[in-house]
């Protein structure tokens, strides 16, 4: 098993030995939190994309600060790689040590909600709070107020997501993750704590009800967003918090023509009525359902795209679905194909799993059941949305791809899209397909305009080519900056 693991070696091992970095570690977490034994480092050496596989040398499970200042101090005065870790559930290689050293998982005891501001509608999280406990615990503590959840499992953490500002199920409205970002402490490389955002007042503790912006001060915040763990270590996360309003209904846009949806996104989007727009072709529909390689027959649709709404009143509501509805009926004036239905209802017809792609967070089963799964997960600029699904269809079927997923949303009332299509495979028969498929993908994609996030370095190095030199040149100075001796998270972003 452990052959299918390579590490990539710069000699992380050149200022001190590894059996002198052991000891410092025991000294530090203790023996039960420690281990260099190859059984327990497996893990941490792959996740389900092609990213290839590299062999930590250390995992240390921290319980404190403290304990996370010393590591860094060690770690920036010996040049050894610090590498963060929640729950593995990435897309993108994120957490595989490129060049080995010790992975820090947060996941198994930093993983506590702090605080919640009732009143300014916040959490302070630590960062191996996942999107399962949050929901949970708001449900029995808090049950007027709500997060934002991706179609992710419940054991995903909330930071991590957050910090690389992914969608969520308020994405129509609010946006990214990263936007809801209120404040952050973070371990930067010289074992400082700095706090940033309004928390900033304060010399060694802030009050917890003073995480409640991120503004007007300077906006360090995006030092750490987006960054991929590469600038610092992120100990607290205050994350805003919504009204949970009493009235919530979904309706489902059914969508005939292959392109159909563009103008539904764009149009409802604009019109500030929804909290949410997901688009899902027939196949990735059918996916929830458990079925495992799904196909499209002649005469059923193309998209199904879900539109929540919420209102705090009857009137409100109705209102919103009079717009909705009154928006489906122009475009089909227009020469669009479009069906809207009662979500509720439509769930019960077509099968209650369909509502795992609304009642989140949850698992689509077949998308874990293979041994991989990778994607082209990309911000998007919407007036693209109708070159993006006709050629990415047309490069699914070109290679008769048995499980053909495209899923996307409209962001932040239609000021950008997510297009992303998503690749359900088996490692050990359809890697290299796969990876052909997803390569032609991103060089069209990248061609349009498309952003990708979560990156891996494969797909970092093609973007490399087309962004503009100065900002790679700023992107590098601020690297060397935030950590001159390249412990954090080493090789992200071809650096």
């Amino acid at each position: 098993m452990l052959s299918l693991t390579v590490t990539k070696k710069r000699n992380i091992f050149e200022k001190i030995s590894k059996e002198d970095v052991y000891k410092n570690l025991l000294d530090i977490f203790g023996s039960h939190y420690v281990s260099d034994k190859d059984v327990d480092l497996y893990p941490y050496s792959y996740d389900m994309t092609e990213c290839e596989p590299h062999m930590p040398d250390f995992v240390v499970i921290p319980q404190n600060i403290e304990q996370l200042v010393e590591l860094v101090k060690f770690c920036n005065a010996n040049l050894i790689p610090i590498v963060p870790y929640i729950s593995g559930n990435n897309v993108g290689g994120l957490t595989i040590p490129e060049q080995g050293g010790i992975i820090v998982d947060f996941g198994k005891k930093m993983n506590k909600i702090l605080h919640v501001n009732e009143n300014m509608m916040y959490a302070i999280l630590e960062p191996g709070v996942t999107f399962g406990q949050l929901k949970k615990y708001l449900d029995e503590n808090y049950p007027t107020l709500r997060y934002s959840y991706p179609m992710a499992p419940p054991y995903a953490g909330v930071v991590g997501n957050a910090l690389l500002s992914g969608m969520n199920n308020l994405s129509c409205k609010i946006g990214s993750m990263g936007d809801s970002i209120n404040g952050l402490e973070v371990i930067t490389a010289d074992g400082d704590i700095a706090r940033i955002g309004s928390c900033f007042y304060g010399k060694n503790e802030a009050d917890p009800d003073s995480w409640w912006s991120r503004y007007p001060m300077p906006d360090l915040i995006g030092l750490f967003v987006n960054w991929q763990g590469m600038t610092g270590l992120v100990t607290k996360c205050a994350v805003q918090l919504w009204p949970n309003k009493p009235i919530q209904k979904a309706f489902v846009a059914i969508a005939f023509g292959l392109t159909d949806i563009a103008d539904l996104l764009r149009e409802v989007g604009r019109s500030e009525i929804a909290d949410d727009m997901s688009y899902f072709n027939i196949a990735a529909a059918k996916l929830t359902m458990g079925i495992e390689h799904p196909r499209q027959f002649p005469e059923e649709p193309e998209f199904l795209v879900i539109i929540p709404i919420s209102a705090k009143t009857e009137e409100m509501f109705e209102a919103k679905k009079n717009i909705l509805f009154n928006i489906i009926a122009e475009l089909n004036i227009k020469g669009n194909n479009l069906i809207i239905a009662d979500f509720d209802e439509f769930s019960r017809l077509a099968g209650l799993k369909y509502r795992c792609i609304y009642d989140l967070p949850a698992v689509v089963i077949p998308t874990v059941l293979k041994s991989g799964i990778t994607w082209f997960g990309s911000y998007c600029p919407t007036h693209k949305f109708e070159e993006l699904i006709e050629k990415v269809d047309e490069i699914f079927r070109k290679y008769d791809y048995h499980s053909p997923i495209i899923y996307g949303k409209i962001m932040k009332y239609a000021h950008y899209g997510i297009f992303r299509p998503i690749l359900p495979y088996n490692k050990f028969t359809e890697e290299e397909k796969v990876h052909q498929i997803l390569e032609e993908m991103t060089d069209f994609c990248l061609s349009l305009g498309c952003i990708p996030y979560k990156t891996p370095n494969w797909m970092t190095e093609k973007m490399r080519k087309k962004i503009n030199p100065g900002w790679i040149k700023l992107f590098e100075k601020i690297k060397s900056c935030m950590d001159p001796n390249n412990i954090f998270n080493p090789g992200r972003w071809n650096l």
